[in-house]
C-alpha cells in the first residue's frame, strides 16, 4: 500500500498543477478573444510555432483540448485510486474508470498526433512522421490508454470469475 499512497501523491502533484495550467490557458485565451491576437511563439513537442496563421492557431486549439482530455483522464485515475485503497478492486466503477482513463489518453494522443502531422504536411510540405521518444511521444501515450483499456477487460474478467467463484459452494 506504500506504493499506492506514492501514486496517489504524485497523481495530486500533477492534479493540481494541472490544474493551475488550466486555469492559465482560459485566462490567456480569454485575454487574447478580448485584446486580440498576441503574437508569441509556442513550443510544441520540442519545435517552435509561431502562432500567425488560421491552420497554426486550428492545432493550438487540438493541442489544448487534448491537454484537457489527458487531465481529464488524470482525474479519473485518481478516482480509481481512491477505490483501490478502499479495497474495491473488482467493481463496476473501477472497471469504467480505468476505461475511461485508457479512452482519455489514447483519444488525447490521437488529438495531438494527427493535427500535426497535417500542420507538417500543410505549412511545412513535409509527410514524414516521426514518432518520438520518451513519454510525451504518441507511441508511449497511446500505448498507454490502450493498457488501461485492457487493464480494464481483464479486470472485467477477473471480476466475472470473482462472482462465479462466490456463487460456488
Amino acid at each position: 500500500m506504500k506504493k499506492l499512497r506514492l501514486l496517489q501523491t504524485v497523481l495530486d502533484v500533477f492534479w493540481f498543477s494541472s490544474i493551475i495550467a488550466v486555469i492559465a490557458i482560459v485566462l490567456f485565451l480569454g485575454y487574447t478573444l478580448l485584446n486580440g491576437p498576441i503574437n508569441i511563439p509556442i513550443n510544441v513537442n520540442g519545435e517552435l510555432h509561431s502562432m500567425v496563421s488560421l491552420t497554426s492557431k486550428v492545432i493550438l486549439f487540438f493541442i489544448v483540448v487534448a491537454y484537457f482530455i489527458f487531465v481529464f483522464g488524470i482525474y479519473n485515475l485518481r478516482k480509481v485510486l481512491v477505490l483501490f485503497s478502499n479495497k474495491m478492486i473488482f467493481e463496476e466503477d473501477t472497471i469504467a474508470l480505468l476505461n475511461k482513463v485508457g479512452k482519455s489518453f489514447l483519444f488525447s494522443s490521437l488529438i495531438i498526433f494527427v493535427p500535426l502531422f497535417f500542420y507538417n504536411v500543410i505549412e511545412r510540405g513535409e509527410t514524414k512522421i516521426e514518432f518520438g521518444g520518451g513519454f510525451s511521444s504518441f507511441l508511449f501515450a497511446s500505448s498507454l490508454g490502450l493498457f488501461f483499456m485492457v487493464l480494464s477487460e481483464v479486470f472485467k474478467v477477473a471480476k466475472t470469475l470473482k462472482d462465479e467463484n462466490d456463487l460456488t459452494v
